[in-house]
């Protein structure tokens, strides 16, 4: 049986139950040195009836932790309940990874960035269609 993969931050991910994780993925993380957070509406007067969108997004940006990986940037945009997230993708033009949260988490997210410890930001791409995207933290006690 061949080896687990291991990768910098394995820690931040939970078990891999379904046995989906098991290829060596491509891997994004970056540590934040920054972000940005936009609410903002959109009404739409050539549509009938008018509509409009809204929503909050925030954008996090940092240093590569992963050599060759040109991705320093992450908009997370972040869904209500009962929204179906959309699944993570990195826009090649500008190197973003977009990613979705739940808005509920925007709080939580919100306390990791105005705290003392380092924030990463983190993606895996596997082969087999299987993302993961997260925002973390080093484990407490390092």
């Amino acid at each position: 049986m061949a080896s687990p993969v291991v990768l910098p931050h394995d820690l931040a991910l939970p078990d891999d139950l379904h046995g989906a994780r098991q290829d060596k993925p491509d891997q994004m993380l970056f540590q934040v040195e920054d972000y940005s957070l936009t609410l903002g509406t959109e009404y739409r007067a050539n549509t009938s009836p008018g509509s409009q969108d809204s929503g909050i997004w925030m954008r996090l940006a940092g240093q590569s932790l992963i050599h060759g990986s040109p991705v320093r940037q992450a908009r997370i945009s972040f869904t209500e309940p009962g929204v179906r997230a959309r699944p993570a993708r990195i826009d090649p033009p500008s190197q973003t990874l977009h990613m979705s949260m739940p808005v509920g988490q925007l709080e939580l997210l919100l306390r990791l960035l105005e705290g003392s410890r380092p924030v990463y930001v983190q993606a895996r791409f596997y082969g087999n269609g299987t993302v993961w995207t997260d925002v973390h933290t080093d484990p407490v006690g390092r």
